[in-house]
């Protein structure tokens, strides 16, 4: 291969890992959070991109507490990510913020995904609580 056509390999090669998710960055859709008892329950749909695990969840109130509930819920330190992953009341695992949230307030959420993916969202408080 000539020296000329190896930056056009290269990139073809780069946007094929793109298209298929190799090298993508997590991101997160759909953020809401719900009333619960003493804080709010995070539900959002996870795209973890080539993350393998969600390990850290912030707001203005602190360090949130990520939780495995199959079948009573239990603290855990990272959310294993396989796929896409909807974190929600009915899901095995919850992502819970402790605090006071005023309902219709808008509040900024950092999640950590292993050791350096951070990304910012921006989460509804709503009025409908989570059971």
């Amino acid at each position: 291969m000539s020296r000329r056509g190896r930056p056009l390999w290269l990139a073809c090669g780069l946007a094929g890992l793109l298209s298929a998710g190799v090298l993508a960055a997590p991101s997160a859709e759909t953020a809401t959070l719900r009333p619960t008892f003493g804080g709010v329950l995070l539900e959002a749909h996870l795209l973890p991109g080539s993350a393998q695990s969600l390990t850290g969840v912030w707001s203005d109130t602190g360090h949130a507490k990520l939780l495995r509930c199959t079948p009573s819920c239990q603290a855990v330190k990272e959310i294993p990510l396989t796929g896409p992953l909807i974190v929600s009341q009915s899901s095995p695992y919850r992502v819970v913020l402790g605090g006071t949230f005023k309902v219709g307030k808008r509040v900024k959420v950092l999640l950590r995904f292993g050791q350096s993916d951070l990304i910012a969202v921006e989460a509804l408080v709503t009025a409908t609580p989570s059971r």
